[in-house]
């Protein structure tokens, strides 16, 4: 579900100091480009098709190293990978078109939303999103305390500041031993 994906992608940036809008973005493209095709025009017979091929994750990929550099080809690249491990829970069809798949019968969009909410890997999702709120914590606090209008840019200097006081904190205790 989108909220794991996102919270995924939020504990990347945290942890493994991906690109915040390349891996974020990332996270929610295969859902995004398959969900519309199915749900929205009917042009696939699944949910999860071309966006959640290993195709589409290499292509989006290339896109974005030719357009934005190494680092946020990267950070997309482990922002998609994500989004489809995430998804092994269900048929994902990695190597389509150049394998054949069979997919189950289709469900309507409030059947499909209702049979994500109640199954049991649901817990881990809600875990992982406690875990990137607890994880950008200082990040929300600013976000509320000073409350600018929320863009990308004044997001990403949050983030930023909150990295370099991370880092000078760092730098202080290592300096006192």
């Amino acid at each position: 579900m989108l909220f794991g994906h996102l919270a995924i992608s939020a504990l990347q940036h945290r942890y493994l100091n991906a690109e915040f809008v390349p891996v974020m973005v990332a996270a929610v493209m295969p859902d995004a480009i398959d969900k519309v095709l199915y749900y929205g025009i009917g042009q696939t017979p699944s949910g999860r098709l071309w966006g959640h091929t290993l195709l589409v994750a290499l292509l989006s990929s290339a896109i974005v190293l030719l357009v934005f550099g190494k680092r946020s080809a990267t950070s997309w690249a482990l922002g998609y990978l994500s989004h489809l491990i995430a998804d092994i829970g269900g048929m994902v069809p990695w190597l389509y078109p150049f394998v054949t798949y069979e997919f189950p019968r289709p469900e309507s969009f409030g059947t499909t939303l209702w049979m994500s909410l109640t199954r049991p890997g649901i817990l881990i999702e809600i875990l992982l999103v406690i875990w990137a709120f607890i994880a950008f914590r200082p990040i929300l606090q600013a976000l509320f305390e000073k409350s600018p209008p929320l863009t990308l840019r004044a997001l990403n200097g949050y983030i930023r500041d909150g990295r370099q006081r991370k880092h000078h904190r760092v730098q202080g205790k290592a300096s006192k031993s």
